[in-house]
């Protein structure tokens, strides 16, 4: 008796596979289209999972769209709803309306995440946590910043479930209820931490090397008259980027590109001031000890959980949220094969890219904060796509 064949399956063939469905992700996937990309994790993953609920956008209205060449603003979400424009944007509003723009505009999605990329013959491989297999002539990395949250040395080596590193999660927030909570970092994302616990009933901490700082109350909605409309256009033509005018480099991504890597590294430190927006302030303000021109020295793991301090003090606490900023590291993308990291030219830390977001491997492509390190601060945030987007999908199509 003859045996059959085992069988086999065919990968889908794609000429663009992008891993990551945020902002970035999905608006280089409108510019290209279903025929050639497909995105790969759950759509907005980190907005949903790793912000507060009531969170409010910094941004300004218009600044808050994702790109397609076909439409779909923010504004044409409203018009085309029924949904109502509301200032400061809440985050709820901000997903309702990334998940109109998925729907319409990027329909080839798969809502896994990838395990695994390798080079091979014709391109990449993926093959996705769903066991999915997966061939595509180029890659574009959208992974946004939560793989890089960055480790002080103190915590590198200690591993525990009461030490939160990898981003704000409300529901881990609320176990500390009643319990010390220690928040490392003076950031948006440690002071929202802060307090959010303290909301939850936790008692709660924060030390920071540096002061505190509250970002002024210099919102786009505030009602102002007419010539002072025009003076806060004039000095600040894009919301959360500061201060005047060193903001206006923002807006312009190859000029900053050409500037020396000191003095983008220097510039980007003070657009990207560490702080906390106003919504914030009354959450933590009475609420929450600070600690300011403290680090982190050490950490032991027993019984108790022991935190030393560079004054020589120690906190005994019931938990530790990291929140120290984020900083690139190419071998946090554990997906992507050793080998394939090797193809990969770093230089200060950051990938080196072409002004097509291009790395020295010529079939990967980094967009968002990964691309940080040549076009500046609007590589993070959602303003960045449009400029983004139509440069990667004009280097793709050619």
């Amino acid at each position: 008796m003859s045996s059959s064949p085992p069988s086999t399956t065919v990968p889908d063939q794609l000429d663009v596979a992008i891993v990551g469905a945020g902002p970035f992700g999905l608006s280089v996937a409108a510019h290209l289209g279903p025929q050639s990309a497909r995105t790969f994790g759950e759509e907005m993953s980190t907005w949903r999972t790793s912000m507060p609920e009531d969170m409010i956008l910094r941004s300004a209205w218009d600044e808050t769209s994702l790109s397609s060449p076909r439409g779909g603003s923010i504004d044409d979400w409203v018009r085309d709803t029924g949904s109502v424009r509301q200032e400061p944007i809440p985050l709820e509003l901000f997903l309702r309306y990334s998940t109109w723009f998925a729907d319409r505009f990027v329909p080839n999605r798969d809502p896994n995440d990838v395990a695994m990329v390798e080079a091979s013959g014709t391109g990449f491989r993926l093959t996705t946590e769903a066991g999915h297999v997966v061939d595509a002539r180029r890659l574009v990395i959208a992974v946004g910043v939560m793989p890089f949250a960055y480790i002080p040395p103190a915590f590198a080596s200690v591993s525990s479930e009461s030490i939160i590193t990898a981003g704000i999660r409300p529901p881990e927030l609320e176990r500390f209820t009643g319990k010390h909570l220690l928040v490392v970092g003076g950031g948006q994302a440690g002071l929202e931490g802060a307090g959010l616990a303290a909301r939850a009933g936790a008692r709660v901490e924060l030390v920071t090397r540096s002061r505190v700082h509250w970002f002024a109350d210099h919102e786009p909605e505030r009602p102002r008259k007419p010539w002072e409309r025009r003076l806060y256009r004039l000095a600040y033509p894009a919301v959360g980027y500061g201060p005047p005018p060193l903001n206006r480099l923002v807006l312009h991504p190859d000029l900053f590109a050409a500037l020396p890597y000191s003095l983008k590294r220097r510039l980007t430190r003070r657009l990207l001031r560490p702080g906390g927006s106003p919504w914030l302030r009354p959450l933590v303000e009475g609420k929450v000890e600070i600690r300011e021109g403290l680090t982190v020295v050490g950490v032991e793991l027993g019984d108790e959980l022991v935190v030393s301090l560079s004054d020589g003090s120690t906190r005994t606490v019931d938990g530790v949220l990291v929140a120290c900023g984020y900083r690139f590291d190419l071998d946090r993308l554990e997906f992507l094969a050793p080998e394939l990291r090797r193809r990969i030219a770093t230089r200060d830390g950051w990938p080196v890219l072409d002004r097509d977001f291009r790395s020295s491997d010529p079939g990967v492509f980094f967009v968002g904060y990964p691309a940080e390190g040549r076009f500046g601060p609007i590589s993070r945030f959602v303003l960045g796509t449009g400029f983004t987007a139509q440069r990667v999908a004009e280097a793709l199509r050619a």
